[in-house]
């Protein structure tokens, strides 16, 4: 049985954590109990396809990677992880990107989700 803290029970998925169950509880906030999600998809193998040689030919290396990254909503940070690279240089991609209709964003709470549109996903996958 877990004690809830005065303020109630909180339960958060983690993906990019640990794998083990931790619970925190305050006597001050809230109980935390922190344990690994499922149904992640395709979040590790972000990166990890390989774009068409035609959408490289097109928008470059980089970018043709970045579209194929999105094939799952990521932010900036997270895209940065999977390839390799800065968030800053993920962030000037993207916007090139979005500018020419190849990518979307939405806000989640605190952060900034992006995902390839209709467009980009058939420069990525023309089959």
């Amino acid at each position: 049985m877990v004690n809830r803290g005065p303020g109630g029970l909180v339960l958060i998925p983690v993906v990019l954590g640990s794998p083990y169950v931790l619970i925190k509880k305050n006597t001050s906030t809230q109980t935390t109990i922190r344990y690994p999600a499922r149904g992640i998809g395709a979040l590790w193998s972000a990166g990890t396809h390989t774009p068409s040689g035609a959408a490289v030919r097109l928008i470059g290396r980089a970018r043709a990677e970045l579209l194929e990254a999105l094939r799952s909503p990521a932010t900036t940070t997270d895209i940065a992880r999977a390839l390799g690279v800065t968030a800053s240089a993920v962030s000037q991609h993207l916007r090139v990107l979005r500018e020419n209709g190849l990518v979307t964003r939405e806000r989640s709470g605190r952060a900034v989700l992006y995902t390839t549109t209709g467009l980009g996903e058939k420069l990525v996958n023309p089959d």
